[in-house]
């Protein structure tokens, strides 16, 4: 195989709390199994006001043997806005990006392997390998679906590997944790940056990855191990946490005017009900303001991106079905909801095996 020139970018944002786990992932980048000269790292720190980036800084400093930018943001402009100006920074001979997360460690053949996949398939935009939640044998995600309703499944999450990823699948988005792009694909696509900055955080991937495929390009998981991940390492608790429920939902809800799934009047309407039964119990009621917050937002939103003309066509994507009949059940317990999308991955695995 030829080498393509691929850019990995790295994401940071006031890590020194893990930073074990951040100088792990950027130890596995230095040792990656690919030609130094075919590809380069690119550091975006979102600014962090902990230390952290002065601590990352001196370790890359450290190591002469690959290229490297290292771009140091005023502020923190999120996941989207972060990534962006990676994609910008980027060689402009890069064939592909490698979207890396700080609590993601790559394993040392991750980068060929995605590279190898991605030269074999012409027509495909994103490729996701396996990760691995770190430091056990249990998937944490092989690519993602996404249902009528707008839920996200991660394949395989909590199973043990292989489960039933033993070829490669046609998935409906790539996760954002370890994410591999074709630059011409996305350029013809989206145009100058990978995702929509308003997002900030969350389902950022999903919304690139459907725009790809409304734009008939592929996406596939590929039955291979390519890195470990911590997840939810960045996102923390508390505060992040709430930070994260809020963005989660506000973007679920702005996804939601901007597609054309059957359900999406009831999008809203689930996280309405949601805040109403957690506003009854005084140990939630933080939680329902988070759900209110979070609808109000997300209908504002959407009605801007829908200003912006974007449109998502979901179903030209692999899609979970939902039937009418499957719909209240669907709402009641996430016990369901995940059955639910574990029985149609499997039940549908030859429709999504590539070709």
């Amino acid at each position: 195989m030829a080498w393509p020139k691929i850019s990995i970018i790295w994401l940071n944002y006031n890590s020194s709390r893990i930073l074990p786990i951040v100088l792990k992932s950027l130890e596995s980048i230095i040792n990656l199994n690919y030609p130094s000269s075919r590809f380069e790292l690119i550091v975006v720190d979102n600014g962090s006001t902990d230390g952290s980036f002065e601590k990352i800084k001196e370790f890359i400093a450290r190591e002469g043997s690959i290229k490297k930018k290292i771009i140091r943001l005023s502020k923190n402009y999120g996941f989207t806005g972060g990534n962006n100006v990676g994609f910008v920074a980027r060689d402009k001979e890069s064939k592909y990006v490698l979207l890396v997360n700080n609590d993601t460690i790559l394993l040392e053949d991750g980068l060929k392997t995605l590279a190898e996949y991605a030269e074999n398939y012409e027509d495909i935009a994103g490729v996701q390998g396996i990760l691995l939640r770190h430091g056990t044998g249990l998937i944490d995600t092989a690519g993602g679906y996404l249902s009528e309703l707008l839920h996200t499944y991660a394949l395989g999450q909590h199973r043990e590997y292989p489960w039933i990823i033993k070829r490669p699948l046609y998935i409906t988005y790539v996760d954002g944790s370890c994410a591999f792009f074709r630059v011409e694909n996305v350029l013809k696509c989206f145009g100058s940056k990978l995702f929509i900055d308003e997002l900030f955080a969350y389902y950022e991937d999903v919304t690139l990855s459907l725009m790809l495929w409304n734009c008939a390009y592929k996406l596939i998981a590929i039955p291979k191990i390519i890195a470990s991940h911590v997840r939810s390492l960045t996102s923390g608790r508390g505060k992040k946490g709430s930070f994260t429920a809020y963005l989660f939902e506000r973007n679920r809800v702005a996804l939601s005017l901007i597609t054309n799934s059957r359900y999406r009047p009831l999008v809203p309407l689930t996280i309405l009900k949601d805040a109403m039964i957690s506003a009854l119990r005084t140990e939630l009621r933080s939680f329902a303001w988070i759900k209110e917050r979070a609808l109000f937002d997300g209908i504002r939103l959407g009605k801007r991106l829908k200003s912006k003309g974007i449109f998502i066509d979901i179903y030209r994507a692999p899609l979970i079905k939902i039937s009418i009949k499957d719909v209240k059940n669907y709402f009641s317990l996430q016990r369901l909801i995940m059955r639910h999308f574990e029985s149609w991955a499997i039940k549908n695995l030859d429709l999504l095996t590539v070709e």
